[in-house]
């Protein structure tokens, strides 16, 4: 719920509440990191102290009568436990919990569930015993197989997968009018061939006024629906999922509506790996590649890259955040020029950062229209928030 929060009261709540519900996210948020310094402890006490400046608006409206809360009072000693114990993924009740499937649940499946204690206590027993015995194998293990063993976890650990796509296309020699129709693009041929005009020759290049009415030397693309990627390494698991994102640009098929992803794209080298400074926000559309042969015996051209690439329409981003919520507004764009072509470009797939979640935004007292659903909502709505609270790994890189 906390990470859809803030986008669900805005423009339905002052602003003090916001800024009130922002800090305290600020705090929960922060108190997750997996390293400290004196400055990560710095912005856990701000935050805390923007809570209590702001935090008598919920008394003045009715939403609470008092905060004598344990949870809250327990939040002014965060930071000085974290000095003495460490980050807090060191110590929690998750612990405890644990216990409690292992000796408890896991016992109790294991039985007949007919005079159960009993056998609870012979399975546990059993289980102590075999580790037990793992500890005995493990101790007359050489040291050369234990560094083995411990150097391929650390290699597991360390592994970076890179860009993952499906050996095969998803859709094979789509036509670019179907694909334009299909994944909702219809300016991806005009910025195929601005695309394919950068490879030829200066002598041989056709001026951007005219390339728009250039012949493409072929009329169909392998397709692909969607692929993995590396998220880059800042020191957490980004919420279990082991550093790996999934982006998909799928077009619907028959009663299941379609699916294209919002990505963060690297822009320039001023890019870095936190911080949205050299990045664009867009609309993944399409995942192609070009093709080998065109026509029936003519091999493509030698400077063409081999690898895959997206079309992304981009979206217009803010310059700062907003000053009460810390997220970025972004906007549909207007077209290009007359033609209407949309604002977009063709990247490599290594360019695309991570993916983002956008929540609409119409306004102060404007509520969201009944018909939207989330499958529909991209095309609906033209203003949105770049929601930086999706995930830690949001939280840490899209500011």
């Amino acid at each position: 719920m906390a990470r859809i929060l803030l986008g669900c009261i805005m423009g339905k709540a002052p602003s003090q509440v916001i800024v009130c519900y922002r800090a305290l996210l600020d705090f929960i948020y922060v108190a997750q990191y997996p390293t400290h310094d004196d400055s990560t402890l710095q912005y856990l006490t701000n935050a805390l102290d923007e809570f209590h400046a702001n935090k008598d608006i919920l008394v003045d409206l009715g939403i609470r009568n008092h905060f004598n809360i344990p949870k809250f009072h327990s939040m002014l000693h965060y930071e000085e436990c974290i000095r003495n114990f460490g980050t807090t993924d060191n110590y929690n009740t998750e612990m405890f919990e644990r216990f409690h499937i292992d000796y408890a649940k896991e016992a109790w499946r294991a039985s007949n569930f007919r005079n159960e204690l009993p056998q609870m206590t012979q399975w546990l027993s059993r289980q102590e015993k075999i580790v037990m015995f793992q500890s005995y194998i493990s101790h007359y293990q050489s040291e050369e197989e234990r560094e083995e063993e411990v150097q391929e976890a650390v290699d597991g650990r360390n592994q970076d997968v890179g860009v993952v796509t499906a050996k095969r296309p998803a859709a094979p020699s789509q036509t670019l009018s179907n694909i334009q129709t299909k994944h909702g693009c219809p300016s991806f041929s005009y910025h195929l061939r601005i695309f394919l005009n950068k490879f030829l020759t200066r002598g041989d290049s056709i001026p951007r006024t005219q390339v728009g009415n250039a012949f493409l030397p072929f009329d169909k693309l392998d397709v692909w629906h969607s692929f993995k990627f590396s998220l880059d390494t800042l020191g957490n698991d980004v919420d279990g999922q082991k550093g790996i994102d999934l982006v998909r640009a799928q077009p619907g098929r028959g009663k299941s509506p379609g699916r294209f992803d919002v990505v963060v794209v690297t822009h320039n080298d001023g890019a870095e790996s936190t911080g949205l400074h050299g990045m664009k926000v867009g609309r993944l559309r399409l995942i192609f590649r070009l093709p080998e042969v065109i026509g029936l015996y003519n091999e493509a051209p030698s400077v063409w890259p081999k690898h895959h690439f997206a079309y992304v329409e981009w979206l217009t981003l803010s310059r700062s955040p907003g000053a009460h919520h810390n997220m970025y507004s972004v906007t549909k764009p207007l077209p290009l020029d007359t033609t209407g072509h949309l604002p977009g470009d063709i990247v490599p797939l290594s360019t695309v950062r991570q993916s983002c979640q956008l929540i609409s935004h119409l306004g102060a007292g404007v509520g969201w229209p009944q018909e939207w659903r989330s499958n529909s909502v991209l095309d609906a709505c033209s203003t949105f928030l770049l929601n930086n609270w999706s995930s830690k790994y949001a939280y840490q890189t899209l500011w």
